[in-house]
């Protein structure tokens, strides 16, 4: 079967013709590369994702295990803290036990009627040697007993002032304490009654049997060289 067409050009239809040379086949093939690098590319990337946020999920669970590991360590750490300072108090108590029962004994034949005692708290604080050579230098070693101050916090409640200013005088005149001060004072109301709560700072002096024992060798080590001194200059 033949066809004529006997139309115009211009009413005939356009067809598309594609054709390609070397150079449209060569840019063809690049994009093709490209989508495919790109997809490549994707995917690694998509998998690098989801690796990181299985990593990131094991040290979620990991920091939450190793909070409770620190939370633990800590605990143990505040324990072994307490348990170091009650056995230091204990060894400190134990060392100067002596020396306290007569610390405690004057205080309680100080304390005057009308007076209550609540707390009595220590603090060591380093004092100035005041044993000096002719050069003015000191000669008392820093950690010398004789070289501490012993600062003590006295706190109780009078329900007097006569009473309160009864046993201030009385720890100024005691053989243990100097140095007495009322740091603070104020009123406080008990039901019916009204009574002063006061604390006093002082200085506290006092040696354990040990430290004693230790002055007196050192006294007697002084006098033994003082006799054979004086011995080989008669001679």
């Amino acid at each position: 079967m033949i066809e004529i067409n006997l139309l115009p050009k211009q009413y005939h239809k356009k067809t598309i013709n594609l054709s390609f040379g070397k150079a449209g086949f060569y840019a063809l093939g690049g994009m093709i590369g490209i989508i495919i690098m790109l997809a490549f590319v994707s995917l690694y990337q998509v998998n690098q994702i989801s690796k990181l946020d299985e990593n990131i999920g094991k040290a979620k669970q990991r920091a939450a295990m190793l909070q409770k590991d620190i939370r633990l360590v800590d605990a143990l750490i505040d324990v072994k803290k307490k348990i170091g300072d009650r056995m230091s108090a204990v060894e400190r108590l134990d060392s100067h036990r002596t020396a306290w029962v007569r610390v405690l004994e004057n205080i309680a034949r100080n304390v005057p009627e009308f007076i209550w005692l609540a707390r009595l708290s220590e603090i060591d604080v380093p004092a100035v040697a005041k044993a000096e050579t002719k050069e003015g230098k000191q000669v008392v070693p820093a950690n010398d007993p004789q070289n501490r101050i012993h600062h003590a916090e006295i706190e109780g409640y009078a329900f007097t002032l006569n009473s309160l200013a009864s046993f201030m005088i009385n720890m100024m005149r005691s053989d243990y304490f100097d140095s007495v001060e009322l740091a603070t004072t104020s009123e406080k109301v008990f039901g019916d009654h009204k009574a002063y709560n006061f604390v006093f700072s002082c200085n506290i002096h006092y040696l354990s049997d040990e430290e004693l024992q230790n002055l007196i060798a050192m006294a007697n080590v002084s006098n033994d060289n003082k006799n054979k001194t004086s011995h080989k200059s008669l001679n």
